[in-house]
C-alpha cells in the first residue's frame, strides 16, 4: 500500500487523480491538456509538462479534428528519472464543451487498439474533471470579483481626497483581479485625457493623451468596451503589455474618462470585459459623486460668504 498523501493544492489533487488513472491504463505517465472550458495542463510523473505540451502540439489539432487517438514517438523525461519513447494522444470527447487531449506515456513498449479503447474511458473521467475544475475556478473568480466590488464601494465612500482614493482603488483592482497594469484616465476641459492614477507607479511616456491620436481611446470614449492587442498601443502603455482592455467611465453627463487594464502574459476573456465595464461604472460613480459634493460645498461657501457681508454692502450703499 502506498502511504497516504497530504494534499496542499489543485496540482496535488491532479497528480493523485492522474496517477490512479495511469495505473488503470498501465501507463508510466499521464497528462491532460485542456483549452476549454478552462485552460490547464496537469500531469503525473512528467518532468516538464510544458515540454510535453510542445512535443505533442502538432498532433493535438489533428486528433481533436478526427476525434480519434494517435500514437507517436516522442522522447519525454519522466519525473522518476526514466525516459519515455512512446506517446498516445487521445481527444476528450465525452462531455460537451470540453476541448483537450490526454497524453499517455510508456517506457519500452508501445500502444495498441485496446489501449485506445481504455484511453476513451479514461478520457471520459478526465472530461468530467476538467468541467469540475472550470466550475471551481469560476466560483473562486466570482467570490474575488464580489469582494473586489465591495472594497471599491467601501473605498469610494471614504473621507480621503479623491486622488488618494483613486490611487488606493487602482492598487486594489490590480491585486484583486490579476491585472499587471491599471491606468485611470480622466477627461480634461479641452478633450484630452490626463493620467490620474496608475499601477505600477512609474514614470510613463505619456501622462496626457489625445484621443484622436489613439483609435482605441477614441472608441472607448464613444462608450465601447474593447480589447486591444499588438504593438500599436505602445506609446502610452508599458511595452511588455500583451493584452489590454479599455472601458469608459460612464457618468450621468456622459463619459468622464477611461479605465485601462493590461496583462503581460495571459489574455482576456469575455467575462473579463464585463467585469472591466462594471469596475469602470463603480469608478465613474465615485468620481461623479465627488464632483457633485465639491460643487455643493463651493455653492454653500459662496452663500455663507454673502450672508456674512455687512447689510449696507447688500443694498449697494
Amino acid at each position: 500500500m502506498s502511504p497516504a498523501r497530504t494534499i496542499t493544492g489543485e496540482p496535488d489533487e491532479w497528480d493523485v487523480r492522474l496517477g490512479a488513472l495511469a495505473s488503470l491504463g498501465e501507463y508510466d505517465a499521464l497528462a491532460v491538456v485542456a483549452s476549454k472550458p478552462v485552460a490547464l495542463v496537469r500531469s503525473h510523473n512528467v518532468a516538464d509538462p510544458r515540454a510535453l505540451r510542445s512535443a505533442v502540439a502538432d498532433v493535438v489539432v489533428d486528433v481533436t479534428r478526427r476525434g480519434a487517438a494517435a500514437q507517436l514517438r516522442a522522447s519525454t523525461d519522466l519525473a522518476d528519472g526514466r525516459q519515455s519513447g512512446e506517446a498516445m494522444v487521445a481527444p476528450l470527447t465525452a462531455v460537451a464543451g470540453v476541448e483537450g487531449v490526454l497524453v499517455a506515456l510508456r517506457v519500452g513498449r508501445g500502444f495498441n487498439a485496446a489501449d485506445a479503447v481504455t484511453a476513451s474511458s479514461v478520457g471520459a473521467v478526465l472530461s468530467l474533471e476538467v468541467t469540475r475544475a472550470a466550475s471551481a475556478r469560476q466560483e473562486i473568480l466570482i467570490q474575488r470579483q464580489a469582494l473586489a466590488l465591495y472594497e471599491l464601494a467601501r473605498l469610494g465612500h471614504g473621507r480621503q481626497e479623491l486622488r488618494e482614493r483613486l490611487l488606493v482603488m487602482v492598487e486594489l483592482i490590480a491585486a484583486s483581479l490579476d491585472h499587471d497594469v491599471v491606468q485611470l484616465w480622466l477627461l480634461r476641459g479641452g478633450g484630452s485625457l490626463q493620467l490620474r492614477a496608475a499601477h505600477p507607479r512609474e514614470s510613463l511616456v505619456l501622462e496626457i493623451a489625445r484621443p484622436r491620436d489613439h483609435a482605441g481611446l477614441a472608441r472607448a470614449l464613444d462608450g465601447e468596451v474593447l480589447q486591444v492587442t499588438g504593438p500599436s498601443l505602445r506609446s502610452w502603455i508599458r511595452r511588455t503589455t500583451r493584452a489590454l482592455v479599455i472601458a469608459p467611465l460612464r457618468g450621468g453627463d456622459g463619459v468622464l474618462g477611461l479605465l485601462a487594464l493590461g496583462r503581460f502574459a495571459d489574455g482576456y476573456l469575455d467575462d473579463d470585459l464585463r467585469m472591466a465595464a462594471q469596475v469602470a461604472d463603480f469608478l465613474a460613480e465615485v468620481i461623479a459623486t465627488d464632483a457633485l459634493v465639491g460643487r455643493a460645498h463651493a455653492g454653500a461657501s459662496r452663500e455663507d460668504a454673502q450672508a456674512d457681508e455687512p447689510e449696507d454692502s447688500l443694498t449697494g450703499s
